[in-house]
């Protein structure tokens, strides 16, 4: 399978490294968008890991996808000339080819949303399900219950695709920086909690956020699997499902540089076969096969 990689387009505060799988936001805090080189497939995961973190900052990385093309975006500060790179690109384009050029923003929230055709959360510490960031919001639309991401124990089901949880959660995440600073600092009259600094976030050093979206009932939903844990079904409105998804990384604030992991999972003969017999028959109906009881448990895939 190719690489999956960073568009070469991507915020001026960005520079990319070994072959577009790394992103480092190389000054300031903002000006630090980056995209996928492709679009994704339905149930792909574009995975990334927290590489480096930079205190002093606010705020953490922010994800989400896009049908904004990252070709037609250029990279510029307000106020500095188009790239002369991207002038001769956008004269050889046809007429319709044209549609959507624009600048890479200097934030992916609120300015690249307000672009529309795009779906954007920030990674916080605590509250990254989908009825959380609901009720932050003020949202009162109902959570959208989805199956697309089961949860089997040692792998994720996405789609019909199993994921083992080993991809997806790294065997060390870091102590958080902030939380670290803050134990440090902390008076006499007020002692932090036991392990006060040494616990870990969706924001820590190592950990992985992946980005996907299933397609149901005519509308796109988005979903966050963040250290092996689906986060919920997010509707993106007004999504064009006969339109690609760019994933969206935004190195925002105390997050300083992120890396793409590669899901490159053989599955065995024996999980090929299932998965052919689950696209031809539904699980409700797998108790009606001619099979012994522990095949069939397979065939849901069910721990045994």
């Amino acid at each position: 399978m190719p690489l999956v990689r960073f568009h070469e387009h991507n915020g001026v505060n960005i520079g990319l490294s070994e072959e577009g799988q790394v992103a480092r936001r190389v000054a300031s805090f903002a000006n630090a968008i980056t995209f996928s080189e492709r679009p994704l497939l339905p149930g792909e995961i574009f995975l990334v890991e927290v590489d480096e973190q930079e205190p002093g900052w606010s705020g953490h990385l922010r994800c989400g996808l896009t049908q904004h093309v990252p070709s037609k975006l250029y990279p510029a500060r307000p106020g500095q000339p188009i790239p002369g790179d991207f002038i001769y690109k956008f004269l050889e384009l046809d007429e319709d080819e044209r549609v959507g050029i624009g600048q890479i923003p200097q934030y992916s929230m609120p300015d690249l949303t307000k672009m529309g055709k795009s779906w954007i959360f920030a990674i916080t510490k605590y509250h990254n399900k989908v009825p959380d960031r609901q009720r932050e919001n003020g949202e009162i639309e109902e959570t959208n219950s989805s199956d697309f991401v089961k949860d089997y124990g040692d792998f994720l089901l996405v789609g019909h695709k199993p994921i083992p949880k080993a991809l997806l959660v790294k065997d060390f995440i870091a102590i958080d920086m902030e939380l670290a600073e803050a134990s440090r600092s902390a008076t006499l009259y007020v002692r932090p909690p036991l392990n006060y600094s040494q616990r870990y976030f969706p924001t820590s050093i190592g950990s992985r956020i992946g980005i996907t979206y299933e397609l149901r009932g005519g509308r796109a939903y988005m979903h966050f699997i963040i250290n092996g844990e689906d986060q919920g079904a997010s509707l993106m409105e007004e999504a064009d499902i006969d339109q690609p998804f760019h994933a969206i990384v935004d190195v925002y604030g105390t997050t300083k540089q992120v890396r793409i992991l590669q899901l490159n999972y053989v599955p065995s003969l024996q999980e090929c076969c299932r998965d052919s017999i689950r696209m031809h028959i539904l699980e409700q109906h797998i108790g009606r096969l001619p099979l012994p009881a522990k095949l069939k448990s397979y065939l849901k895939y069910e721990v045994l």
